[in-house]
């Protein structure tokens, strides 16, 4: 099964084919399977046990496990990544075995990152959720940018589009130009809608456009706004660039509804 996965620090966003996207938290608990009432679980409470550890992801870690967390860095090669990732594919993917499409933020977006992603998920994965074991083969993996790959969904042919892809932990900015990317235009901030210790909402937007500024970017560029916090961002952002908008109307999935679309090129 071809399948695309954006393992949020927030949300975890999941799309195969024929599908329409899953989203789910991303928190993880670990060493949280003692509970003397137990319910039916929901549709995104997991209990989960890999590679030797045990616990509790989704809604229900945020709900019963003490320490419950959800990793926010620049970086997508790490245990929690890799464990929301098998958890969308074992509770909504078809099958067993997958090529598969992910994401990294754009500062990070180089070949020794996208080698140890690729290292971390090909291969034989032996995930037990909700008591039900799944042997997970991962077959291909390719790694793309996070920000500028939602910029392919509305990227014209000619011309050149802004991306700010805002979210939990970090705020990626893509340039777009002749719907190829471009390097010198494109970054990653590494604070985001969670980074703040009481987050204002106008002056995060003028933090973020005050970067953007400075890189050059201009008040009447076309600027697409995807990620969780788009939606809430946009008014202040009108301030800075009056041509700014939602990429569509679900903005928080853009990311992995590209990916899907680089996945269905590459893996035909």
């Amino acid at each position: 099964m071809i399948a695309a996965i954006d393992p949020g620090n927030r949300n975890t966003k999941f799309v195969g084919l024929q599908q329409n996207p899953f989203i789910f938290p991303s928190a993880i608990g670990v060493n949280d399977l003692e509970r003397n009432l137990k319910r039916d679980p929901g549709p995104y409470d997991f209990e989960w046990r890999y590679e030797g550890k045990c616990g509790f992801a989704g809604t229900l870690a945020l709900e019963e496990s003490e320490y419950a967390e959800s990793r926010k860095d620049d970086s997508k090669a790490h245990f929690d990544a890799k464990l929301r990732t098998l958890i969308a594919l074992h509770r909504f993917g078809a099958g067993n075995e997958f090529d598969i499409v992910v994401g990294q933020p754009i500062e990070t977006h180089t070949d020794s990152e996208k080698l140890a992603i690729k290292k971390m998920y090909l291969g034989r994965h032996d995930l037990t959720l909700n008591d039900q074991r799944k042997i997970i083969t991962i077959n291909r993996c390719e790694v793309s940018p996070e920000g500028a790959a939602a910029g392919l969904l509305v990227a014209p042919n000619t011309g050149m589009i802004r991306v700010i892809d805002i979210g939990s932990g970090s705020v990626n900015f893509a340039t777009i130009i002749n719907r190829k990317f471009n390097n010198r235009g494109s970054w990653t901030f590494t604070e985001g809608m969670e980074s703040k210790r009481d987050l204002q909402l106008a002056a995060f937007a003028r933090q973020i456009a005050s970067k953007a500024i400075a890189r050059k970017w201009l008040a009447t560029d076309k600027v697409y706004l995807v990620g969780g916090g788009a939606l809430e961002l946009h008014p202040f952002l009108m301030d800075y660039f009056r041509h700014s908008q939602l990429i569509d109307d679900d903005p928080s999935t853009a990311n992995v509804r590209a990916f899907l679309m680089i996945a269905r090129r590459v893996y035909g």
